[in-house]
């Protein structure tokens, strides 16, 4: 896949299909629209692609995914090219007629959206004017149907809502996979070993939502391998009740002994087991967090 810097819709001339949105979190409803330029890329023979915005259209929503974690994502299904696109004042005030206009005469034969696509200033250019207004380009629309899952319609808002509430099991259903954050695992107060139960620490930056305080089970990537875990999202109110710094920590059920200090590794959520909560003394904390590695182990499959 090659990736380009672009500034707004002046491609690289070429013959393309592309596939248009923001595409956070690439959820079941953006692997519609993908799957659309795709397959108008194939019928045609010519390349596949698909545009992302940096920074996102609404600054204020919280990412699902990174601007990386997207790269890696659309890697992974095929895509020929990904435009990356400078969301400045420029762009931001330019009109969805002049929009498409400047895609078609780049080469952009047909044009993926989904059904609640809203294109230039203001998101004047409703799917409707859109499709209007292409009748008079060589320019084909190629619209998604909404997709519907756990009783209604996928989008990343639901998703980022689910999230926040700790419900990883449903965003998965609507993501089609786990949602993972990623990060560096940085040294800890090492409590956990103390008390026999080491965990990989992320710290700094850590990309991708992470979802509601708690304790879920799901996989620690490392290396290209994945390994079951018991993941605690929180305080640690118990050890640092004076912390105000939500942390990511991972204790590996499998039997991993590998140094990680420095490694950038993936967390993937499978399953919420229990709120976060300040236990009464260390033997207490202790024993919870053998009932979550027991209950991790139980319901998180070997792969």
């Amino acid at each position: 896949m090659r990736v380009f810097r672009v500034k707004g819709p002046f491609l690289p001339p070429g013959r393309r299909s592309l596939a248009l949105g923001s595409f956070d979190g690439l959820h079941r409803g953006h692997l519609s629209v993908i799957s659309l330029a795709k397959g108008a890329a194939r019928s045609k023979g010519i390349s596949s692609a698909a545009m992302i915005f940096d920074p996102r259209p609404d600054p204020r929503k919280p990412e699902i995914t990174s601007l990386s974690q997207q790269m890696r994502l659309f890697k992974s299904l095929g895509i020929d090219e990904l435009f990356v696109a400078s969301f400045n004042p420029c762009l931001q005030s330019m009109t969805y007629q002049d929009f498409l206009t400047s895609l078609c005469f780049c080469g952009v034969e047909d044009l993926a959206i989904g059904p609640f696509t809203c294109l230039g200033r203001g998101g004047e250019g409703t799917v409707e004017k859109v499709e209007e207004f292409c009748q008079g380009l060589p320019l084909r629309i190629r619209l998604s149907s909404p997709i519907k899952a756990l009783g209604g319609r996928v989008s990343s808002t639901r998703i980022r809502q689910m999230l926040q509430e700790g419900r990883v099991k449903e965003a998965h259903s609507l993501l089609s996979r786990p949602h993972s954050v990623e990060g560096l695992v940085v040294r800890g107060l090492k409590n956990g070993r103390k008390m026999g139960f080491p965990t990989a620490n992320l710290g700094g930056k850590v990309e991708g939502l992470v979802p509601a305080q708690g304790v879920y089970c799901g996989y620690l990537k490392v290396g290209g391998q994945n390994f079951r875990a018991a993941i605690s999202v929180g305080t640690n109110p118990t050890v640092s009740p004076e912390s105000r710094e939500i942390k990511v920590e991972v204790h590996v059920l499998d039997g991993f002994s590998s140094p990680l200090y420095g490694c950038r590794v993936e967390v993937k959520f499978l399953d919420f087991l229990r709120p976060q909560r300040t236990f009464s003394s260390s033997a207490s904390l202790e024993d919870a967090i053998a009932r979550d590695a027991i209950e991790s182990a139980e319901k998180v499959p070997k792969i």
